[in-house]
């Protein structure tokens, strides 16, 4: 698994309602941000995805586990 630590605080920016998930909605934010337009359907397949104990959100360890599979390109 992860090490969580090492993307809490990139999850913490993206989870904007801080709820301790990252939703569609947030997921579409972040790609508006960076100049990305995705459609619902998309974020939905990401947050699919990621979801490892379909709950419908991504976790920290999700995400954490999400970020580990793409490594950083430098």
């Amino acid at each position: 698994m992860a090490d969580v630590s090492e993307y809490k605080a990139t999850f913490e920016l993206l989870d904007a309602d801080g709820d301790g998930y990252l939703s569609t909605a947030e997921l579409k934010n972040l790609m508006r941000a960076l100049g990305q337009e995705i459609t619902d359907t998309r974020a939905v397949e990401v947050v699919v995805a990621a979801d490892q104990n379909h709950d419908g959100k991504v976790s920290l360890e999700e995400f954490a586990a999400l970020m580990a599979r793409f490594p950083a390109r430098r």
